[in-house]
């Protein structure tokens, strides 16, 4: 079994003391299959700034930032099988997460939606982990 541990330019991560706190992408794959693993994502830019304001903005530049960790290995939202949601508010989530089925549009992966408290990202009132299977042959790092 091999495994990759990617810190992408083009997506944020958290540096303290000069030390990367968490990986963004982790892969793991042997012969046949490829388990991608992308750490939460949040509205926030490379540069850690968080642009989005509403609900819907927050959602589309979310998924846009999985969709750009996803693309690093060769994945697509098709392939995720499993996500996991946290949000600050549920009613304002399920007033915009029709957003998502322009992400998520063929296969929709097993999801859990949690309301929590805060987020790691003051600004955030979304956060999403996914995780994806893919063919190895399909596996691209670069």
């Amino acid at each position: 079994m091999k495994r990759l541990f990617l810190n992408p330019d083009d997506m944020w991560a958290r540096v303290e003391n000069g030390e990367l706190l968490y990986t963004p992408i982790i892969v793991v794959s042997d012969e046949t299959h490829t388990h991608v693993y992308l750490s939460g994502q949040t509205p926030r830019l490379p540069n850690g700034d968080v642009v989005a304001k509403t609900m819907r903005e927050q959602l589309r530049q979310t998924c846009e930032n999985i969709g750009i960790g996803l693309g690093h290995v060769g994945a697509t939202f098709d392939d995720v099988v499993t996500s996991t949601t946290y949000v600050l508010d549920l009613a304002e989530y399920y007033e915009a997460s029709d957003e998502r089925f322009k992400y998520f549009r063929n296969n929709r992966p097993a999801s859990t939606l949690i309301q929590v408290a805060g987020l790691g990202v003051p600004k955030a009132r979304v956060e999403i982990t996914v995780e994806a299977i893919i063919e190895t042959e399909r596996l691209r790092v670069g």
